[in-house]
């Protein structure tokens, strides 16, 4: 007879006798959790509400992709959580689960093809021009610029010109504020410790309400629009109305699509904005770090505006990104819920609990990273990297549901920062005071994915 090992109990921090850790994770979530992998490990319980919805983290990149891809489908998306995003983005990709969530999943993944995003540059590159513009007029007159809002910004209109193509400039003055209006809902819904329905006619839903109708006016008279014309530019509209199912021969209906365009807008221009935040933030800390940028870019371009082909050549300025995803990584949390019970690590992680990832913490695991809280580029060079697990470094999540749009975004970041670096601007004088605010407000909302 083979003797059986009992499975454990992670350890934790045992928090209030009747609020367990609910009271830490709604004042400080990251800084909780933090606390909690230092104390006890890299599978860590924490308690809920009594008896209630018990949260385990996941630290160690082994079981992180344990999670994420080995064992996905037992790993579902947190319910609660999802059904908060839902109420922006429908049932786009980041919160459709599923059969169906891989049907749009086929139909959208020709939108990302990496021959049409490349085909982006330019107006990535472009857009980066006119804003360095407006910038160079500032420096002028000595005044500062909030570079958390001005990547937002910046983001966004590339974003949705990457969407709707020329139609982007004459909708922009009116999306924009009503865009900022459902994300920051959307943030307050998800980190309330109680929120009220929807339905409930509170100023704050009231607004929200009214800041989704504006979206889905415009968007659905651009897809009607879209529908009579014969010849349309190629731009993500386009791929996502022109995708058929392989297996079906079926098309989206116009509400995916609106669905699908809501998920680009929310998911993708405020994770750029912070990567783009953060980098900058970064290189005006470290200017040698910034010197070394703008030499290679001097040399590569040569005083030109930078193309996609360019990239492969910019090999520093990629492990200036990498670094600072890996240091402020956009999708900084992600949430599971098991559908049976498993074991991690040697731990048991019980059906219906809350499994948290965050790439914020296993980025700084020191039995992977040297001196993790540093800024250090170089760490990414072919030669530090290897060994390294794939799982180490995940600033857009992993597995079966990784960000789609994870190419454009790396892309983006590549391209707008060496058009800043080519710049003639002192946007990139050394920083003084508070560092950037975008990483801080993304942990929660991108916990859906």
């Amino acid at each position: 007879m083979v003797a059986t090992v009992a499975v454990k109990e992670a350890p934790g921090p045992y928090g209030n006798p009747i609020l367990g850790n609910a009271r830490g994770f709604q004042n400080d979530l990251l800084g909780t959790l933090i606390e909690g992998w230092r104390g006890y490990g890299d599978v860590v319980q924490f308690r809920g509400i009594g008896p209630l919805f018990p949260v385990y983290l996941l630290v160690h990149p082994d079981y992180v992709k344990y999670a994420l891809q080995d064992n996905h489908r037992n790993f579902p998306k947190t319910p609660f959580i999802n059904d908060k995003w839902r109420m922006v983005v429908g049932e786009g990709l980041i919160c459709s689960v599923g059969d169906f969530w891989r049907r749009q999943r086929r139909l959208a993944q020709p939108a990302f093809h990496r021959q049409l995003i490349n085909s982006f540059g330019v107006i990535m590159t472009d857009t980066t021009g006119d804003t360095l513009e407006a910038w160079q007029a500032h420096a002028d007159k000595n005044e500062p610029l909030d570079m958390a809002v001005e990547m937002t910004h910046l983001a966004l209109s590339i974003l949705a010109q990457a969407i709707f193509s020329a139609n982007w400039r004459r909708e922009a003055e009116i999306m924009a504020p009503a865009v900022e209006v459902a994300i920051g809902h959307a943030y307050h819904q998800l980190e309330a410790f109680v929120s009220l329905p929807e339905n409930i006619p509170t100023p704050a839903n009231r607004r929200f309400k009214q800041a989704r109708a504006t979206l889905d006016e415009i968007i659905y008279r651009l897809i009607a629009e879209r529908h009579q014309t014969k010849d349309a530019p190629r731009d993500l509209v386009a791929m996502l109305m022109e995708a058929r199912d392989e297996e079906t021969g079926e098309r989206m209906s116009d509400e995916q699509v609106r669905n699908e365009i809501m998920t680009f807008m929310f998911g993708g221009h405020e994770t750029v904005a912070s990567g783009l935040a953060w980098s900058l933030y970064l290189l005006s800390k470290h200017t040698e770090v910034m010197r070394q940028v703008q030499e290679e870019v001097d040399r590569v371009l040569g005083g030109r505006v930078p193309t996609v082909d360019d990239l492969p050549k910019l090999t520093y300025l990629t492990m200036v990104v990498e670094e600072s995803l890996r240091l402020y990584p956009p999708v900084s949390l992600i949430s599971r819920t098991p559908l049976e019970d498993d074991e991690i690590g040697g731990y048991r992680i019980p059906a219906g609990s809350m499994v948290l990832m965050s790439s914020y913490i296993t980025h700084r695991h020191p039995a992977i990273w040297d001196n993790p809280e540093g800024f250090d580029p170089e760490r990414f060079s072919p030669e530090r990297s290897a060994g390294r697990p794939r799982h180490a470094w995940l600033p857009f999540s992993a597995g079966p549901r990784k960000c789609i749009g994870d190419y454009f975004g790396v892309m983006e970041l590549q391209l707008v920062i060496a058009m800043i670096a080519n710049a003639s601007t002192s946007i990139l004088s050394p920083a003084t005071g508070s560092s950037p605010a975008p990483a801080s407000r993304s942990a929660i909302p991108m916990a859906c994915r």
